[in-house]
């Protein structure tokens, strides 16, 4: 019932139309983008163009440095600190506000490929940095994660042209945002929960995504759930199809006509569970404010302008903070 509910709640988008660059077949799914994006800000992506060999590796790549010895994984070298939101973060490390016990997952986030004497490296106080490959990994690990990046990269991009027609802006607006932007991939890996437990443990809290919109890719294990008014709807993995969610970011900038919505994660399958969100961030020096599609007399802007540097940064260094607590 929870699988048939949600596929009737969250829409399922064909790209293709978008893909092959007609302009009724844009203006078509920009529609369907507007619609999903103002009545639940979740849909599905079908036909999205990545290659399914592309995404296989990836999760193998990410099962394989899951499966590797704690001690290996706790390497200093590996671990996110304050300054960089890169390398690993260890199973139960996070607790969040109220929650009554810390997240159940573990996770190893990377961004854009940078070498060591980029300028934003160099600087040392942009976000910008080096990503935290392992050092008992080989280059063939991390290439199919590269790969995976840059074609999730690529897609984001196209994304940004669809989500512009739906707010009536021309299709590279959001372009200027994102000449070198904060975009992030964690790899998850959820062990198995108990079917009621009772410490109140999450896979991952009820939270929103600090970035314009997330493309999530979820193994068919399960247990994503959103929240729509009262209800919290399974968003069951429908194969050949990633899952995007509308964020803070975007959000702010429609001044929530797009909506940034709640969700959680579960896995209460009795197996392992994998996902792979990669998280639209723009720019270092982006300044969200709200859109002039989005805005007229009667609906002021609710928000200030908002530098993304700025933000991501106090984030980090609260979050760092409630991890070690």
């Amino acid at each position: 019932m929870a699988a048939v509910l949600s596929q009737q709640q969250v829409p399922v988008i064909g790209f293709k139309p978008f893909l092959e660059g007609h302009e009724a077949g844009k203006a078509r799914v920009a529609r369907e983008i507007e619609r999903a994006c103002t009545e639940v800000g979740f849909f599905y992506l079908a036909d999205h163009g990545i290659p399914q060999a592309k995404i296989d590796a990836m999760f193998r790549s990410s099962k394989r440095f899951f499966d590797l010895p704690e001690a290996v994984k706790l390497d200093p070298s590996l671990q996110i600190t304050m300054e960089r939101n890169r390398g690993y973060q260890p199973l139960k490390s996070r607790l969040y506000g109220n929650a009554g016990a810390p997240d159940l997952n573990e996770g190893f986030k990377y961004q854009l490929e940078l070498a060591a004497d980029d300028p934003d490296v160099l600087a040392g106080d942009r976000v910008h940095g080096l990503n935290r490959w392992p050092k008992d990994l080989d280059p063939a690990w991390r290439q199919p994660l590269i790969d995976y990046f840059n074609e999730v990269e690529a897609l984001g991009k196209k994304l940004l042209g669809g989500f512009a027609l739906a707010l009536d802006l021309p299709e590279a607006y959001f372009h200027a945002f994102y000449k070198k932007p904060l975009t992030q991939i964690s790899l998850l890996h959820y062990p198995p929960q108990p079917p009621a437990d009772p410490n109140d443990h999450y896979g991952i809290r009820p939270h929103t995504d600090e970035t314009s919109f997330t493309i999530l890719m979820q193994d068919e294990v399960g247990g994503f759930q959103l929240k729509l008014g009262e209800d919290w709807i399974d968003a069951t993995p429908i194969p050949g199809t990633f899952l995007i969610n509308i964020g803070d970011w975007m959000a702010r900038w429609t001044n929530d006509r797009f909506a940034s919505t709640m969700h959680r994660a579960y896995n209460r399958k009795g197996k392992e569970r994998y996902s792979a969100p990669y998280f639209a961030i723009p720019d270092y020096d982006a300044v969200v404010e709200c859109l002039p599609t989005c805005t007229e007399p009667g609906n002021p802007p609710k928000y200030p302008p908002q530098k993304v540097g700025d933000s991501i940064k106090k984030r980090f260094s609260s979050n760092w903070n409630k991890d070690k607590k």
